[in-house]
């Protein structure tokens, strides 16, 4: 009883009421402490980092975080990753260096009073680069190839060029844009393509085109070659009724056709016929007239050389 009576006498004392408004407090504060230390762990909260003007984030480390939140139940309750916005301000930094971020609390916006216990990752890497827009040739991808005998006679893209934006780095080193493949397996006519759409390359992250399609026209040629019959004979078609002869100067002439060439190698000069049309002629004066060629089913006049001959028609 005298050590409870001391203990009694001691607490009623003033110092006595200092410790026991101490222990009273530490009481208090380990209770709130239990009662506001609800954990909970908000997985990938996309990360906004805002550049300067005129840049863009071209490298990070991390596109999302790991926040955890302490406090209440209610504190906790509404917490989720939409209403959550993780951002860093990278508006000081104007050059293309990596640069280290440290994330904090003031990098974090969320609903409610819940306290941020950690970050995950605590540090970011971080690369900057201008914004520059840069004009590039559109080239014409193709697959496949065309049927035998037939040619690409000329390839025409409107627009020729077009305007890349993004990371002047990135853009840098890009000097071309192709489009999609055309396929020419079994193509003999000429293609028009209105929307034909450009592919960005594995480096073009970021980089936005203008525009992002072209038109594609791509004619296509049958294949010929060409081939000359020299000193073919060139024969006088006479005046029906009259009984004439025809004298030619010159009397032969050469010829070049074209043609396929599985036609053109079986071609001989026994195939061409070369001639002058008098029939129109009256009297006995000289007439120059074009040569005329008749040719087999395939074969095209290139020229005749000679293009005229000079007729003179005797009874």
């Amino acid at each position: 009883m005298k050590i409870l009576r001391k203990i009694l006498e001691y607490l009623g004392s003033p110092r006595g009421l200092r410790l026991v408004s101490l222990a009273a407090a530490v009481m208090v504060w380990y209770a709130i402490r239990a009662a506001t230390s609800n954990a909970t762990l908000i997985t990938d909260i996309p990360l906004a980092i805002q550049p300067p003007p005129d840049w863009s984030v071209v490298d990070v480390s991390a596109k999302t975080v790991d926040v955890a939140f302490l406090g209440t139940r209610d504190d906790l309750r509404y917490l989720n990753r939409e209403l959550i916005k993780a951002t860093v301000d990278a508006r000081a930094h104007v050059d293309n260096s990596l640069f280290a971020i440290t994330l904090g609390p003031a990098n974090i916006n969320a609903p409610g009073s819940a306290r941020i216990d950690f970050i995950r990752p605590s540090v970011l890497t971080v690369r900057l680069d201008r914004e520059i827009t840069k004009q590039v040739p559109v080239k014409v991808e193709t697959q496949n190839l065309l049927p035998d005998g037939y040619e690409i006679e000329k390839v025409v893209v409107t627009p020729a060029t077009v305007e890349l934006s993004g990371p002047e780095q990135r853009l840098a080193d890009i000097e071309s844009i192709s489009t999609v493949p055309v396929d020419l397996d079994g193509r003999i006519r000429s293609i028009n393509k209105r929307r034909l759409a450009l592919v960005p390359g594995e480096s073009m992250a970021g980089v936005q085109m203008n525009p992002p399609a072209v038109t594609l026209d791509l004619a296509i040629l049958e294949r010929s070659v060409s081939t000359l019959f020299p000193d073919l004979s060139i024969l006088p078609m006479l005046p029906p009724g009259r009984s004439v002869r025809a004298d030619l100067d010159p009397e032969i002439a050469s010829l070049t056709v074209k043609g396929r060439p599985e036609l053109m190698k079986t071609l001989a000069a026994e195939d061409l016929r070369l001639f002058v049309d008098a029939t129109e002629i009256s009297g006995s004066a000289p007439a120059k007239l074009p040569i005329r060629a008749v040719l087999p089913s395939g074969v095209i006049l290139v020229r005749t050389e000679p293009a005229q001959a000079t007729v003179r028609l005797k009874d």
